[in-house]
């Protein structure tokens, strides 16, 4: 139930650099573009601000304290005022004004009367039908104001461009070279040994990445041949034993012995034969294939015939028997200790798990099916138990773990393909496919 979640976030966390790069770049512009229109919004204010009406009635109220008419209105200059009776006008005054109902008119307000010229009016009505009217001319402020918006828009449109111009230097100029990188990494091939990566990047960063990882390979080869050596020397130490062990046995049967010891002698022997085949596997596989050594071929169908006699006696005691149904010619370029352990390991498996009725051995078309007829299993138990066996095979008897890891490493390093399909109830079927 958690594995969704946890891929879910995994996804998250895989996101790439260059999109945080954008994305960091987008919210600089975003930021940029929010800021020039609370600029622009305050230089609009200020010509709609509410000084103006304060600044023209104080100026109105200035002139009606100072005992009106007596005091002339200024006629110049950015404050200007006009008395007016009945419906003319001065001659310097716009003739608009004379139309303004009493109140106050913002710049906003007068532009539906005069869209060249910016005015704050205000119209005060006096008795006897007079009117004084104020006004302040605000036309350089608004100039003033419609030229930094103007400006603001250029800085917007060349922080725009030279937003989307770094976004493609960083698709083109950084996405080249990562990918280079990450190319010549999956063309690495773990079976050639000795291979770097070139480190000729412009970009330090990934020079130094390739460093580091021409460094880690170093320390990965001097661990895998560490190993081998050991693997090779242990496999090696083993025959001495081994071969001493199967010697005794040959020497014994020469004695004449009780007919109980015929059985342990056997099986002293079937396991020495064992463990030198598995010696012989190990020290295989422990070598890199190179190419340049010939390899063996061995006739598969002569060998599984050999097989299906040498593991008989496992169905000792049992109504079940092996069945070969088909056996066509088939050479195999392998060891015939390889296949022995591959072969030998599905016959036991069969042999084990089948206790009447027939086991159907079947070699055709290049590929080699042995079918039980035992209890069956479920796959996905038995993956778990498969990988559990592989996990603990120190723990488990007669070496089932290390056949289940020899089998698994035997036809990834060939090329074969193992299928084991499976019902509770309908036996087992095993399916090694060999490369035509």
């Amino acid at each position: 139930m958690n594995k969704p979640a946890a891929g879910t976030a995994q996804s998250r966390r895989r996101r790439s650099l260059q999109r945080k790069i954008s994305s960091v770049f987008v919210l600089f512009g975003l930021l940029l573009a929010l800021g020039l229109t609370i600029q622009g919004n305050l230089s609009q204010q200020l010509i709609v601000h509410p000084i103006w009406e304060e600044l023209l009635r104080s100026s109105t109220d200035q002139y009606l304290a100072d005992g009106a008419p007596a005091r002339a209105l200024p006629a110049e200059g950015l404050i200007r005022g006009w008395r007016l009776t009945g419906d003319g006008a001065p001659a310097a005054m716009p003739a608009y004004f004379a139309r303004l109902a009493p109140g106050y008119y913002d710049e906003q307000a007068m532009d539906a009367w005069d869209g060249e010229k910016s005015h704050a009016v205000l119209v005060t009505p006096l008795a006897g039908g007079e009117r004084v009217v104020m006004a302040v001319d605000i036309t350089d402020l608004e100039n003033d104001q419609n030229a930094m918006a103007l400006i603001s828009v250029l800085i917007a449109v060349v922080s725009g461009l030279t937003i989307v111009a770094s976004l493609l230097w960083l698709y083109r100029g950084m996405r080249r070279p990562i990918r280079l990188l990450a190319q010549r990494m999956e063309e690495l091939d773990p079976e050639q040994p000795s291979q770097r990566l070139t480190t000729d990047f412009a970009i330090s960063e990934l020079h130094d990445i390739a460093t580091l990882v021409n460094r880690h390979l170093e320390r990965v080869e001097r661990f895998i041949e560490r190993e081998r050596s050991l693997l090779d020397q242990a496999s090696h130490e083993f025959r001495t034993p081994i071969a001493v062990i199967a010697g005794a046995v040959d020497v014994l049967r020469l004695y004449d012995l009780p007919p109980a010891a015929a059985a342990p002698l056997q099986r002293i022997q079937s396991t020495t034969d064992n463990l030198s085949e598995t010696m012989a596997a190990l020290l295989f596989l422990s070598r890199e294939a190179d190419g340049s050594a010939p390899l063996e071929s061995t006739r598969l169908d002569a060998l599984v015939t050999l097989l299906v006699d040498d593991h008989r006696h496992l169905l000792d005691g049992k109504d079940a028997r092996f069945e070969i149904e088909a056996l066509q010619p088939l050479w195999v370029d392998s060891p015939e200790a390889i296949l022995r352990i591959v072969v030998g390991n599905l016959l036991r498996n069969a042999a084990e798990n089948t206790w009447q009725g027939a086991i159907c051995i079947r070699l055709a078309d290049g590929r080699l099916t042995v079918q039980d007829s035992g209890a069956g299993f479920d796959t996905v138990a038995a993956a778990r138990r498969y990988t559990r066996a592989l996990r603990d095979s120190a723990k488990q008897g007669g070496g089932q773990g290390l056949g289940l890891f020899l089998t698994r490493r035997v036809c990834e390093r060939f090329g074969w393909r193992l299928t084991m399909s499976s019902h509770p109830g309908q036996g087992t079927l095993a399916e090694l496919r060999f490369p035509g």
